[in-house]
């Protein structure tokens, strides 16, 4: 049932009642089973902000988003649209006025259906053909809930409670944003709730008798592929908030932006309502209403010429990869890198991307992908190098098979030796398995005092190698966490440690060809590597971009491999010693923050010798 009654437009089916503030598109009243869900005076709403590119530069780089001044789509004076109004359905609209300099037209859907315990949204987005290019910097969609609401459930692992309004209200302030220092001595973060998408499919709040949950049927038009993180929910001093990332550039997504003319649907996602007796009931039975929905993805009930509902299935199966088991790896079909000069990893804006999990024995099957034209990528633990195939032509339904696929790990010659596991995340290393603590970067002093140095052969891994190499605040008494906003001068100065690898070489150098390999998991703000051989400088790296996955709480951002080739006469009998050295950067001399100005972390570094005959 739809009902207009002046300024509200209220929905309501058998289960839920939905009133939307018709001045705003905001929904201002939630209830679910007799039971009112939102906190006082707090909504349900959109947030989007984008910008145009600065078009004084032809060539795009994703630096310039951050220098260019992104503008906010307010949700006030929307155009209102009833696209389907019957017994089985609701689908309203609300399409808020763009301001000057906001480049995209945003038409801001509700769904209701009869019979659903909960309701849908989804977006659809555009972009004339006669303006100029665009980034698209955040689009998401969050419900302020009531205090009772505290129970957070991001997945079968990642559960907790989160601090209520009072608790955050009273904080003694913040120290990063959305962290805060609380009056019992904790630091509450929103990152520490984040997520890999693919690992929320179904994420939410509950008070152990009642529940809200995100339901995500498919991540197709989010940016960043599978390993993409976003938030999920949090506390605020307003009440504790539920979130749905459409779009962001969180966790080294950005690069990506729109040209000429566009149009692209985000969503729809289900805010699914449910009861229960306890906490594990609302949570099994979130999960399944989870894989209901994924089961009828693309939604029948959706008609739009930018949603298709006719796709196809694209099957394969890889061989001699050499891995006794693939259950952890991603295959990925989105633009070939040329495109743009973008990674899948940084793709997502005016594409949509498909993904699906690999079994055991290389198989994969990517459900539901449009038509067009694509590059297949692959990854798996333990594999070294991607896999890719160009020119992947998806001009039918139902299932597209690609058969056997060859795809070996790539080699520079005899492997001398590894840190780490390819895995693209710094999860082996120290602290590694336990990561989300606000703050924990600035522990680098007490659990290295003398810097890394690793030993190849005798030091472990999980001990001996720190999940972070940043640069460190070193001040009279040590770090401690300053509210904010704070004295960004201070009473120390910045150190950037050099780490140290030490391994034997038993035979005599010989002339051939040894390559470095030195993968990443994150950057946290841009700046770079010196890599030296027994006091010698070898190369550095360079060029690196941000990702903020370190002070979010995260063991990886954007994975990136850089390989470093040196003769290899100049490794020593005996004892050889490469050393890591952060660069320096302009922010590290005199400047004091809560948060690491420069550190990576690390996925593997490996050393193979190729001799020459």
């Amino acid at each position: 049932m739809l009902v207009e009654s002046g300024n509200r437009i209220i929905l309501e089916n058998s289960s839920v009642s939905m009133t939307i503030q018709k001045s705003s598109g905001r929904i201002i009243s939630l209830v679910h089973q007799g039971d009112a869900l939102l906190a006082p005076r707090q909504f349900g709403y959109f947030t989007i902000l984008a910008s145009y590119v600065d078009d004084s530069d032809t060539n795009y780089m994703a630096g310039k988003e951050s220098s260019a001044r992104a503008k906010f789509l307010r949700d006030q004076t929307p155009e209102f649209n009833v696209h389907v109004n019957n017994p089985e359905m609701i689908d309203i609209s609300f399409a808020p006025k763009q301001p000057e300099g906001f480049p995209f037209k945003m038409e801001l859907h509700y769904v209701l259906r009869a019979g659903d315990s909960g309701f849908y949204y989804y977006v659809v987005a555009s972009k004339p053909g006669d303006t100029g290019d665009a980034v698209l910097t955040q689009l998401r969609f969050g419900m302020r809930l009531n205090d009772s609401m505290v129970n957070i459930r991001v997945n079968d692992k990642l559960s907790g409670v989160i601090p209520d309004s009072k608790a955050i209200s009273s904080a003694k302030g913040m120290v990063m944003d959305a962290t805060h220092a609380l009056q019992s001595g904790e630091v509450d973060t929103k990152y520490n709730w984040s997520s890999p998408t693919e690992e929320a499919l179904v994420h939410g709040l509950h008070n152990g008798k009642q529940g809200v949950w995100m339901v995500t049927p498919s991540n197709e038009y989010l940016c960043g592929g599978p390993t993409k993180q976003h938030n999920t929910s949090h506390a605020t001093d307003r009440g504790p908030i539920i979130l749905k990332l459409l779009y962001s550039h969180h966790y080294g997504s950005r690069g990506d932006y729109v040209s000429g003319k566009w149009e692209k649907i985000f969503g729809p996602v289900f805010v699914y309502m449910n009861k229960g007796e306890d906490a594990q009931h609302l949570w099994d039975d979130a999960k399944r209403e989870g894989e209901k929905h994924r089961k009828h993805w693309p939604y029948s009930w959706l008609e739009h010429p930018e949603y298709p509902t006719n796709r196809a299935v694209v099957t394969g199966k890889f061989k001699d990869t050499g891995l006794t088991h693939h259950s952890k790896g991603w295959v990925v079909l989105a633009q070939p890198q040329e495109h743009r000069g973008l990674d899948w990893q940084q793709q997502g804006a005016e594409n949509y991307i498909y993904r699906a999990r690999m079994a055991d024995d290389g198989s994969f099957a990517i459900p539901a992908v449009r038509k067009g034209r694509y590059t297949l990528y692959a990854f798996a633990p333990d594999m070294i190098g991607e896999f890719r195939k160009d020119d992947v032509t998806i001009n039918a339904t139902g299932e597209v098979k690609l058969g056997s696929l060859q795809w070996s790990p790539r080699s520079f010659g005899k492997l001398l030796w590894r840190v780490g596991k390819p895995d693209r995340t710094a999860a082996e290393f120290r602290h590694g398995d336990d990561h989300r603590h606000w703050g924990l970067w600035f522990n680098y002093q007490k659990d290295f005092p003398e810097d890394v140095d690793f030993a190849i052969g005798k030091s472990k891994e999980r001990s001996d190698w720190s999940y972070a190499h940043i640069a460190v605040w070193e001040e009279k008494g040590g770090w401690q966490p300053r509210i904010q906003p704070a004295d960004r001068t201070g009473e120390g100065n910045w150190r950037l440690p050099t780490w140290k690898i030490r391994f034997q070489c038993d035979d005599k150098p010989v002339p051939g060809r040894a390559t470095l390999t030195i993968a990443l998991a994150s950057v946290n703000r841009d700046g770079g590597i010196a890599i030296g051989l027994n006091g010698k400088s070898l190369d550095k790296i360079t060029g690196l971009e941000n990702d903020s996955a370190l002070p979010r709480s995260g063991i990886y951002g954007r994975f990136s491999e850089h390989f470093i080739t040196f003769d290899a006469s100049l490794l020593r009998t005996g004892e050889n010693v490469l050393t890591l050295d952060l660069l320096p950067r302009k922010q590290h001399r005199g400047q004091r923050q809560n948060y690491p100005h420069f550190g990576v972390m690390y996925d593997y570094l490996q050393l193979e010798i190729d001799h020459q005959d």
